[in-house]
């Protein structure tokens, strides 16, 4: 058992606040008195006070829906917040919004942890005697205003700055205005994401810095460390347009990945081109007729007989998109020359503006110089994510005053002296300009969940105070001075707010600053056995999303690590070491050196080393401290665009002693001939797809399980019907029996009037794993990841280990990855990713061998677990062959104890829907039945039928690619029931004849022209 008291660093975390059953029932046996008498203890229950007159807008038990903007990266998506008696308790996309089109990635979901994160500042701080200390807002105001005041009269206001997160919207006028009415320069906008080089290159060829990527219509889509998928870019609405454009299967566009590692991207590619870092230059050099395939070889370390191959496929396919991450201007500029891929419309404004990493090395210079007076920061960490051989930290530290308006811990806050912790994004109220000419409005969800104030109000406040800028703020607060430059003013404010957007322009245009001298070093002037790559972590970024439970806990699609940073190596490249997945290794270079574990990634060239950035947070949380921080071993090296180089270094990788545990959700990365991800080429299909020709032709397949004799039929039925056991066991099976399947539409019992089912569509789906959190917000699921969580008894090989590597994560839906191929080491292997959640089968053999009745079959086609019946015998788990049941092994839902995933107020987001459980007791994914029943309610309230598509589960709302569809199977208007009929359709295991509900659809191969 682990003190509760030291899980971030010593600090103590917040006591157990809510409310005890005994408590509780005190109340509850009040009934309608005023007051309550003393129970039979010392505990005194308090004046009771009814809630007869509710607030405004509000109902006690109904939902209230607010549309506002995701400010979680520069993309501007629009959501729809639902918030129960006060609290936000959900984030889905907005269904209209022409960005997201109501789609949102896992980082969007879990912004809601950083609202009711546990480590947020409770109000403002300043530091005295070097420690942090509480004050009141009055005092943390008259303290601003004051250095305010005095850099201005010792004439240094000009030496002020401001680092700003970026984000697309108004406040960056605003900030402007009021920075400039004191005399200081504009701010920096600070993005540690943004691709510098690919905005340059687009700005330079289309004037957009970041334009809309239009998949459709293209034939070939090269990718040079374009990680369109995970990050790079406008994640959302490049997934949905990717996805969109490879479900039209006849024209859909193969996609061809070249760099050393093998992204989410990557792994969705048709073809893996792996070269070591900076070789890509030379590939696109090939392209453009500079080079000829053997030169480009010699140059990338490609296989000379893929880039002929390449060059052969470019040539013909016309028009082609060719994309450049790789985080170089010249490759960058040459991949816009070979683009011929017809253009997106317009472009997103969110990443315009953003200063460069050679802005920020030059900013640190001035403050290593006493070059800076008052330094103030929103939102940013300089300090962590720029490398330590930048020297930000040791600069910021001679700057004479520092406030940040952070509102969580982190280590650029954590060298402040003035903390005015601002709100977040779904307290308060701003704008953003994703796209040209269109307007998407940000708005209060809730009142603040602690005593922080918005840094806009705080601004104006400072401003009405100050005799010189007094005149310039008579509007009390930024609502007002929003309405007043929003085109229409309050009238057009109301009427957009429902929506959530509206046409129109801010007019504001982020002012062009000099870029200073760059300093370059090139991968060939550095030394050391191995290619040093590090790549930003597809779901924690640049960090910012470390103290996110949800996120930690979220395995990387591509790895299937969490709460841990690994180096990932070639298993040829291991196996020649001597080393095998936890091993130590110790990566060492100019810069600096790390020792972390290694993990065995067949998506790694062999002369290079990977780590993802993202851990190691020193001073951000209770949760952001695992893992290490691979920023550290980089040395300072630019593009000509002023974009920070990832990829510039070698490194000395040696073996250490020692090994510890991987923290992977993984099983097996191979399917051992199951067939549990199955595909079809596109030549098999005809280039056709969503036909009716049903039946046996979905079977086809060579990757199928084992025929049976005398199996039971599996054609799809209607309403996918599930049998009773006599047709489950097919020619064996009494003939003359008069049992029909519980949903043949004439059996006696009705079922056939309801099939709750869902399609997942595998030629679609990326592995983003944007389903798993959506689910872990909707369900109310515990992570168990967490260090204090997990047992502190034998930590090495030989004992237990934590929670997740003794497979005690509780995800109802998982996102498994296999490979299909490559077992030779070549790169030539492909990726299936199959989400795998409760198939609800018609036939379960979980629910015959429960001995509590625990799960049973409901009429609509579910598989219902009671957990109040549970007693945790496991043999349901036991008999699953999908193994998507979970034991609930502690009390993560119980605040007294050392596991409880919900401290204060984390358990504030908890959907009041779904059920907390109990240790004890088996879970598993519900098909969200809390939403299928308020359907069902709400349209026995209005007097109705239920409406097909009416509603769908919280994976298939989330999910950015459209890859699953969740309906009645039993209704011919639901388009589940369409999706169904699809040639591809699959049941996984469906030799078993569990008869499940959930059908897959086989991936699309895209082979390569004139390939078998």
């Amino acid at each position: 058992m682990i003190d509760s008291a030291d899980n971030n660093g010593g600090a103590k975390a917040p006591e157990a606040t809510g409310v005890r059953r005994r408590d509780f029932l005190k109340v509850l046996g009040a009934g309608g008195a005023a007051t309550a008498m003393l129970g039979c203890g010392q505990e005194k229950v308090e004046k009771l006070i009814p809630y007869l007159v509710s607030p405004d807008q509000t109902v006690p038990g109904v939902s209230t829906y607010y549309a506002t903007t995701c400010r979680e990266c520069a993309t501007g998506c629009g959501i729809i917040a639902e918030t129960r008696d006060g609290r936000t308790i959900k984030l889905e996309g907005n269904p209209d919004h022409p960005v997201n089109q109501g789609a949102l990635c896992a980082r969007g979901q879990a912004s809601l942890q950083g609202l009711y994160n546990p480590d947020r500042f409770r109000g403002p701080m300043i530091r005295r005697g070097g420690k942090l200390e509480a004050i009141k807002w009055d005092e943390a105001l008259r303290l601003f205003a004051e250095k305010i005041n005095e850099t201005r009269r010792n004439g240094s206001a000009g030496n002020a700055v401001f680092i700003n997160q970026h984000e697309a919207g108004s406040f960056g006028l605003f900030l402007d205005s009021w920075l400039a009415a004191l005399g200081m320069p504009a701010h920096i906008s600070y993005d540690a994401e943004a691709d510098h080089a690919a905005i340059t290159a687009n700005k330079q060829n289309g004037g957009a810095a970041w334009p809309v990527l239009n998949f459709k219509g293209t034939k070939l889509i090269v990718s040079f460390g374009a990680d369109f998928l995970d990050g790079w870019g406008a994640g959302v609405p490049q997934q949905l347009a990717f996805a969109d454009a490879r479900a039209d299967y006849k024209n859909a566009p193969r996609l061809i990945y070249v760099g050393p590692r093998r992204s989410l991207t990557g792994l969705n590619a048709d073809q893996w081109i792996d070269c070591r870092p900076g070789g890509e230059i030379a590939i696109a050099k090939m392209l453009s007729g500079a080079l000829s395939p053997a030169q480009a070889s010699q140059q990338s370390g490609a296989p000379q007989k893929a880039l002929e191959s390449l060059a052969r496929e470019f040539a013909a396919a016309k028009p082609a998109m060719v994309l450049s991450g790789a985080g170089s201007s010249d490759l960058s500029a040459i991949a816009a020359t070979l683009n011929s891929a017809p253009a997106g419309n317009g472009g997103y404004l969110g990443f315009e503006g953003i200063a460069t990493a050679a802005e920020m090395r030059a900013l640190a210079h001035r403050m290593s110089a006493n070059g800076v007076s008052l330094l103030m920061v929103r939102g940013a960490n300089p300090v962590y994510t720029l490398p330590k051989s930048v020297g930000f930290e040791a600069a910021l530290k001679k700057v004479p005053y520092k406030v940040s308006f952070s509102s969580v811990p982190d280590e650029t806050t954590e060298l402040a002296d003035l903390i005015l912790p601002d709100h977040h994004f779904l307290e308060q109220w701003g704008d953003a300009e994703p796209m040209r000419g269109v307007l998407s409005l940000q708005q209060p969800t809730m009142d603040p969940v602690f005593d922080t104030r918005a840094t806009t109000d705080v601004l104006i406040s400072v401003g009405r105070a100050e005799a010189a800028t007094a005149a310039s703020y008579q509007y009390p607060d930024f609502r007002t001075w929003l309405i007043g430059r929003f085109p229409g003013g309050a009238t057009a404010l109301a009427a957009a707010l429902p929506k959530g957007f509206t046409s129109g322009s801010i007019g504001y245009a982020p002012q062009a600053r000099a870029l200073p001298a760059v300093q370059t070093t090139t991968m060939d002037q550095t030394h050391g056995s191995m290619y040093l790559y590090v790549y930003p972590h597809p779901l924690l970024g640049d960090g910012r999303g470390a103290n996110k439970p949800w996120l930690q806990e979220l395995p990387d699609p591509v790895t299937k690590i969490c709460w841990q940073t690994v180096a990932e190596m070639n298993p040829a490249t291991l196996t020649k070491m001597g080393m095998a997945n936890g091993d130590y290794v110790t990566v060492k270079t100019s810069a600096g050196s790390l020792t972390l574990p290694v993990l065995s990634y067949p998506g790694v060239q062999r002369d290079t080393i990977a780590i993802a950035t993202g851990r190691g947070h020193p001073h951000s949380g209770r949760y952001a401290s695992a893992g290490f921080n691979p920023l550290d071993l980089l040395p300072v090296s630019e593009d000509r665009s002023g974009a920070f180089v990832y990829a510039s270094t070698k490194a000395d990788v040696t073996k250490a002693g020692g090994s510890t545990w991987i923290v992977t959700t993984e099983g097996s990365s191979r399917q051992h001939g199951r067939g549990i991800g199955q595909a079809i080429g596109i030549a098999e299909l005809g280039g056709q797809g969503n036909e009716e020709g049903v039946g046996a032709e979905h079977q086809k397949s060579g990757e199928k399980g084992e025929e049976m004799a005398g199996d039971a039929s599996h054609e799809f039925l209607p309403g996918m019907r599930a049998p009773v056991a006599n047709d489950a066991q097919g020619d064996r099976g009494d003939q003359a029996s008069n049992d029909k399947g519980m949903y043949d539409p004439k059996h006696w019992s009705g079922m056939a009037k309801r099939r709750w089912a869902m399609t997942v569509d595998l030629a679609r789906c990326t592995g983003c794993s944007a389903c798993v959190t959506a689910c872990y917000a909707e369900n109310n699921i515990p992570t168990v990841g967490a260090d204090w969580q997990g047992g502190k008894f034998l930590p090495d090989r030989t004992g237990f280990g934590a929670n997740i590597t003794r497979s005690r994560e509780m995800a109802w839906l998982r996102i498994e990855r296999y490979y299909e191929g490559g077992e030779d080491g070549s790169a030539d292997f492909d990726t299936r990713f199959v989400p795998m959640m409760c198939q609800h089968c018609g036939n379960a053999p979980c629910e015959p061998v429960c001995p509590v009745y625990a799960t049973y079959h409901a009429p609509d086609g579910l598989n219902v677990q009671v957990y109040n019946r549970c007693v945790g015998t496991r043999y349901c788990s036991n008999n699953c062959p999908y193994k998507v049941r979970y034991f609930n092994w502690f009390g993560y839902g119980e605040p007294g104890r050392a596991q409880y995933a919900f401290p204060e107020p984390l358990n504030w987001q908890l959907n009041p829907d779904v059920t907390v459980r109990g240790k004890g007791v088996m879970e598993k994914c519900t098909f969200c039945v809390q939403r299928i029943r308020e359907a069902e309610n709400r349209a026995k309230l209005e007097q109705r039928e239920m409406q097909p598509d009416e509603f769908t589960t919280a994976c298939a709302a989330s999910c950015p690619s459209r890859a699953i569809t969740f309906g009645d199977a039993a209704d011919e208007n639901w388009s589940v029931t369409k999706v169904a009929k699809d040639r591809r359709a699959y049941h996984v295991f469906e030799e078993l004849n569990t008869y499940t509900a959930v059908v897959y659809l086989k991936k699309v191969l895209h082979s390569a022209p004139g390939a078998a």
